[in-house]
Parts: structure tokens; C-alpha cells; sequence
């Protein structure tokens, strides 16, 4: 727990000020983050027998990531991210004709693929969320929401759960716990709305509660499908990098279908 403790302490203040001043600081914090994410969601691939193409991953997840910060300044470069995928899915095939590991082939090449749409095309996603506003406030909201529904989960779901949620994916998880997540992003939602954004009046208050009720929703699907992915590989974390925590991945997992779903609320109700 103190373990766990001071890695808090120490990586929030870093994470809040990057993402609070934004440009290459951020950039510089989502490339690191994604680039170790992609490699110990390949890592966990090899342990189920396949052998990815972690050069191609590595360097197509980082592309998107780039032309995504880029895209900030330049709208006309978003095409380029199709351009990056249509690259991506061609090198992948190509280095399933040259490299000599070819029992696997279209294995290989579907691991790789997969890992850069789940880490480089889905984190991407946090630079364009992070760029809404001039400090980041919509991405804040999400770790706010995120954050306190992990809390809010992990004690009511020690302290109350009975019943699974999913045995086989996750059997820690319970659904009271599940409940109670929900419950907690939506009340940091509306507290979060009423605070920073100044909405007082219940009206206004809507997009924050529904914002609130997927992201209890939908961060909880997003935690479960990378545990699936640990589970299918028999892993208990997807590294020890994050001292207390587990993987960067582990720490992510929450994120990487919300802030997607998200930055296109944002954009269309907002």
C-alpha cells in the first residue's frame, strides 16, 4: 500500500502539469506512456506463442500519435491518420512475406495491427481530448470520473461485494463494487461540472451526468477487455514497471475506450 502510495505521489503532479500546460510536454508524456503500453500489450502476446512485429508497432503507434498532435495546428493533416493505418496494415503484410518467423504469419501480422489500433490509434485520442480546451479541462474531467470511480469500486466492492461481476476475466471484481464505481463517476462529473465549469443550474448539469454514466460504464468494459487480454495471456499485470501498479497498460485500461467516446460527446453536444 505505501508502495502504491508513493507512486501517486509522485506521478499525478507530473501527469496534472503536463496535462495542464500541453504542447510538447504533453506529447512527450503520451508517446512514452503509449510507446511502453504497446510494447507490454506485445509482450503479453508472446507469451501466447506469437511473435509481433515490434519495430512496425512501435513506430505506427508513435506516427499516430504524432500526426494527431499535429493536427491541432494543421486540420488538414487528420486525413493522414487514414494514410498511417493504410501504411500500417501494407509494412505489416510485407513483413510477414521477409521475416523468416512465418508459421504464424497472419497471426503475427493480426497481433501486431491490433496493437496499433488499441494503443497508438485509441491513445492518439487523448491528444485531441487534451486539445478541446486551453488547459486540458475535458481531460480532466476524465481522470476525475475515472479515478474516482476506481476508488469508490475498489472499497465499497472489498468492503460490500458478494456477488462476480466476471469470474472468469476478473473474480476480484463484484457487481456492488461495479455499482458503486458508476455511482462515483457520476457524483465527480457533476461536482467537477459545478466547480471548474461554473454550471450551477440543473439543466446544465445534464451533459455532466451523462458524461458521468458512461464513463462509470464504459471505463469499467474498458478495464475488463485488458484484463481479458491479461487473462488470455495468464498474466496477472501487464508488466512490474509501475511500482505497486502493475504495467503502464494496467494503469491506462480505464482510458483507452473512454477518452474516445468522450472527445466525440464533446464535439457534438458540447
Amino acid at each position: 500500500m505505501i508502495e502504491r502510495l508513493l507512486t501517486v505521489l509522485v506521478s499525478v503532479p507530473v501527469i496534472f502539469a503536463c496535462t495542464y500546460f500541453g504542447g510538447l510536454w504533453f506529447f512527450a508524456l503520451v508517446a512514452g506512456i503509449a510507446t511502453i503500453s504497446i510494447n507490454e500489450f506485445y509482450n503479453l502476446m508472446k507469451k501466447k506463442g506469437f511473435n509481433p512485429y515490434y519495430t512496425l508497432g512501435n513506430a505506427f503507434s508513435l506516427a499516430i500519435i504524432i500526426f494527431a498532435h499535429n493536427t491541432i495546428r494543421h486540420p488538414n493533416w487528420e486525413p493522414a491518420s487514414a494514410a498511417i493505418l493504410t501504411s500500417a496494415v501494407i509494412c505489416c503484410f510485407l513483413a510477414g512475406l521477409f521475416i523468416k518467423r512465418s508459421a504464424q504469419a497472419t497471426a503475427n501480422i493480426s497481433v501486431t495491427l491490433l496493437g496499433i489500433l488499441y494503443i497508438g490509434w485509441l491513445f492518439g485520442y487523448l491528444v485531441l481530448l487534451r486539445a478541446l480546451t486551453p488547459h486540458g479541462e475535458f481531460l480532466f474531467l476524465l481522470m476525475f470520473a475515472i479515478w474516482t470511480a476506481d476508488t469508490t469500486a475498489y472499497f465499497i466492492g472489498r468492503s460490500f461485494g458478494r456477488r462476480q461481476l466476471s469470474p472468469y476475466i476478473s473474480p476480484k471484481k463484484t457487481v456492488e463494487g461495479a455499482i458503486a464505481g458508476l455511482a462515483g463517476a457520476v457524483l465527480a462529473s457533476v461536482v467537477f461540472g459545478m466547480v471548474f465549469e461554473q454550471v450551477l443550474y440543473p439543466a446544465n448539469l445534464v451533459h455532466y451526468i451523462v458524461i458521468g454514466v458512461f464513463v462509470g460504464i464504459v471505463a469499467q468494459l474498458s478495464d475488463l477487455s485488458e484484463s481479458l487480454v491479461k487473462r488470455d495471456a495468464g498474466a496477472k499485470d501487464s508488466s512490474n514497471i509501475v511500482p505497486g501498479h502493475g504495467g503502464v497498460l494496467d494503469r491506462m485500461d480505464s482510458f483507452i475506450f473512454t477518452a474516445p467516446l468522450l472527445y466525440y460527446y464533446v464535439i457534438l453536444f458540447f
